[in-house]
């Protein structure tokens, strides 16, 4: 029986575009290849990384939405470990609820995020409408710290 997964995976970005390709399609034809049938594939482009991962600031990271077999995901993150040029990666698994939601997302017009994305938001218990005000809100000017402030300088007359 088939399972529904994701995948999401960053590879090293100083690579040319023609590798960033080759590598996407080498992992897409890898899960076809074991018994899996993709999906989708979403290319969400260079990005910088949370922190340095060896020594690299930017990664570029790709999506892939596919069905497959339980041992498809061991033989799977095996390729990532051995490949030096995966940065990072993550599988899960879909729930029943998340293919449900993404179901009806479909037939609203399109899938307008992944089903797996929407749980997350949820998860941080902050509502959608939060989100966008938290989002839209000015930032905070940031003090100059190489420079003195006034506190500093009263500081020092004691």
């Amino acid at each position: 029986m088939l399972r529904a997964y994701e995948t999401t995976f960053v590879i090293d970005s100083l690579l040319r575009a023609e590798e960033l390709e080759e590598t996407i399609r080498r992992y897409v034809k890898f899960i076809s290849d074991n018994g899996g049938e993709v999906r989708r594939v979403e290319k969400w482009g260079k990005r910088r990384l949370a922190y340095e991962i060896r020594k690299r600031q930017y990664g570029y990271y790709v999506y892939v939405r596919f069905d497959g077999p339980p041992a498809i995901v061991a033989a799977l993150e095996r390729e990532y470990r051995l490949d030096e040029n995966i940065l990072r990666y993550l599988t899960i698994h879909l729930s029943k609820a998340a293919l449900e939601k993404e179901r009806q997302l479909a037939e609203q017009g399109g899938v307008k995020e992944a089903a797996g994305a929407s749980e997350v938001q949820e998860s941080h218990g902050m509502a959608p409408e939060a989100q966008g005000e938290a989002l839209a809100a000015p930032e905070e000017e940031v003090p100059d710290l190489d420079q003195p402030s006034d506190s500093d300088e009263l500081d020092e007359e004691k």
